[in-house]
């Protein structure tokens, strides 16, 4: 007996896509952009394949894989120093791109403090913050650590010159959803431009003398309130490595998912690729963009900025320099527990084979 197929049925039937979680970290990278634009969809589409938000419904991710990668399907864009932790104590992970748009930093003292200078500061008081969760690194006070000990060290101080003083804090993450990170920030946005940081709290209160602060426009957000004032700003100097606290930023992605579905991770790469010329050539528009999906309140602060940086993903020898220095801070002040061999770790035959289809259209 022979049986008739519908073969109609199969034509018409919906494609299975294979899914991506992204997460991105809300600071100025490309993948932000792309996002937006709507390019990461329209390339990752092209191949057959879906973006899922971490911290949407749909995802069966847990938050905490933003910082320790615990997925074997994960894109992770933003700062380095989870996704050095993930490679160096937890999973195996490629590094595919590399992007520097970190500010050096500013120290900030009271308005009526007698400090005027970063050598007053010894013996007096540094804040520094200190999150109270243990499931993940403690990537905001491992920033701000490197940047009082390379403000110290500009000024011939070093950490047994002053008081660390921690700032601590619960560290609650809101089991908030969305279908991208814009609408998490969104619904922060309202703390993010009226309330002081948590440092600038304790030096307001005056149980701290100086505190570092790495974001954008914050110093100025303090400065207008008349309470405070900038003694030092780690940009003014041509020292580089300055700005190697967090940065350079870090785009990985799941071994296993990279070498499974390499098509996949090339179409995320093209995405964010075309999205960093595109910030380069329109700062202003770029600004919109990174108001609604990241940290930075000043929406004209970040406009200002971005044309000191290159948002364009890559694997240049500065960068991969950049982060062999902060692999090596963050293991010799106990962050992490083992070393990474950045060159290993960065593959760049995925960003290779993205820009060559993007030169071929």
């Amino acid at each position: 007996m022979t049986i008739a197929v519908d073969r109609s049925i199969e034509a018409n039937a919906t494609p299975v896509l294979r899914e991506l979680i992204y997460t991105i970290c809300p600071v100025l990278v490309a993948s932000n952009v792309a996002l937006e634009l709507g390019w990461i969809h329209d390339e990752l589409a092209r191949v057959g394949a879906k973006p899922t938000y971490l911290r949407s419904a749909a995802s069966d991710v847990a938050w905490p894989a933003h910082y320790n990668h615990d997925s074997d399907r994960l894109i992770r864009d933003g700062g380095n120093s989870p996704a050095i932790w993930s490679k160096a104590d937890l999973r195996p992970t490629v590094l595919l791109g590399l992007t520097q748009a970190q500010p050096a930093g500013k120290v900030l003292v009271r308005t009526d403090s007698d400090i005027h200078r970063v050598e007053d500061l010894k013996g007096r008081r540094f804040g520094l913050y200190r999150s109270l969760r243990n499931e993940k690194i403690d990537h905001r006070r491992a920033t701000g650590e490197h940047g009082i000990l390379a403000a110290l060290a500009l000024h011939g101080l070093g950490r047994n010159d002053v008081e660390i003083v921690d700032i601590e804090d619960a560290d609650a993450h809101a089991e908030s959803l969305a279908e991208t990170p814009a609408g998490i920030w969104a619904q922060r946005r309202a703390s993010r431009q009226d309330e002081l940081t948590l440092e600038a709290r304790a030096l307001d209160a005056g149980t701290i003398d100086a505190i570092y602060d790495y974001s954008i426009g914050v110093d100025v957000r303090l400065t207008q309130t008349g309470r405070f004032r900038v003694i030092e700003d780690l940009d003014r100097y041509p020292d580089w490595t300055l700005r190697i606290a967090n940065a350079p930023r870090t785009l990985t992605v799941s071994r296993e998912f990279a070498e499974a579905n390499r098509d996949i991770v090339v179409a995320w790469l093209r995405a964010s690729i075309r999205a960093g010329r595109w910030i380069n050539a329109h700062p202003e528009a770029a600004a919109d963009i990174f108001y609604r999906t990241t940290i930075y309140a000043d929406r004209d602060a970040v406009a200002r900025t971005l044309p000191d940086y290159d948002l364009i993903p890559n694997l240049s020898a500065q960068n991969l320099a950049g982060l062999r220095l902060e692999t090596d801070f963050l293991r010799a002040h106990g962050y992490i527990a083992n070393d990474v061999d950045v060159n290993e770790w960065a593959d760049a035959s995925y960003l290779e084979e993205a820009s060559a289809s993007l030169r071929r259209g």
